[in-house]
């Protein structure tokens, strides 16, 4: 689970050129339990506010990758091309996605 209010990720996300964010838990970021006892004002999940508002970086939740990171592991691998087409629905804003890592 990815800290969105660490300021160091959000500049690294913001630099990296990424294209898509995939995580295999729900939200991608850590999501407060509660709004009292906030440091600061700001968005509620900043890394969401930053990807998908700020820089157009899609995010995927709930992706299976731990056999996808144990191949490109054991085969000294870090690239792959990925597809993951949505829903065509006129006016949607989330679909679920059918995810293939070509290798």
């Amino acid at each position: 689970v990815l800290d969105g209010e660490d300021e160091r990720l959000l500049r690294w996300v913001d630099e990296s050129g990424l294209s898509v964010l995939a995580a295999d838990n729900h939200a991608v970021e850590e999501r407060p339990g509660v709004l009292k006892g906030r440091e600061r004002p700001g968005a509620l999940m900043p890394l969401h506010e930053l990807c998908l508002f700020k820089l157009g970086i899609h995010l995927g939740e709930l992706w299976r990758l731990t056999p996808l990171a144990q191949w490109l592991r054991e085969k000294g691998r870090s690239r792959f091309l990925l597809t993951a087409p949505p829903l065509h629905i006129r006016g949607l804003v989330g679909s679920p996605v059918n995810p293939v890592a070509t290798v």
